[in-house]
């Protein structure tokens, strides 16, 4: 039987960048990948086609969450950290993209035995946006900062 503590729970997950712990985030999506592939029609051969595999192409992740002074500061030292990078570098490859890891946890909150960990090679920001500020709301300050990335396989 399965024990339901070490079930998978979408609410309870942990971000970190270049190992620093980034904080909670209410929101992670696009964590996936696809696999193109050419379909060759052989001469001689009418039972079926033959497929090559082409490119692992991986989709970008989006994280959102309400702004916190702690760590929405380590976002923007990190996002400050890569722009320095990126314009002392002389040349692109002398410049490479952060790790990441995305931890999935249990019902227990284990961040020492997660049930799923991905660890993102060469990650890159592609964008962060602020909160919408306006003085006639009560909303929450969202922020949002979207990754890209080279595989997690």
């Amino acid at each position: 039987m399965t024990d339901s503590t070490r079930l998978g729970l979408s609410m309870r997950f942990g971000v970190v960048l270049d190992g620093i712990d980034l904080g909670g985030w209410s929101s992670c999506k696009g964590l996936g990948v696809g696999f193109d592939s050419e379909e060759l029609e052989v001469g001689g051969n009418y039972e079926y086609n033959v497929i090559l595999p082409k490119r692992v192409k991986y989709t970008p992740i989006t994280l959102q969450r309400a702004m916190t002074a702690d760590g929405s500061a380590q976002v923007q030292a990190w996002l400050r950290r890569i722009v320095a990078d990126w314009y002392s570098s002389d040349t692109a490859d002398d410049f490479h993209g952060s790790t990441a890891q995305i931890s999935l946890l249990d019902a227990r909150n284990n961040a020492q035995a997660p049930v799923a960990t991905w660890s993102l090679r060469n990650v890159y920001p592609k964008g962060w946006k602020g909160p919408d500020l306006d003085a006639t709301s009560s909303h929450v300050a969202i922020e949002t900062l979207e990754l890209v990335h080279q595989g997690f396989l």
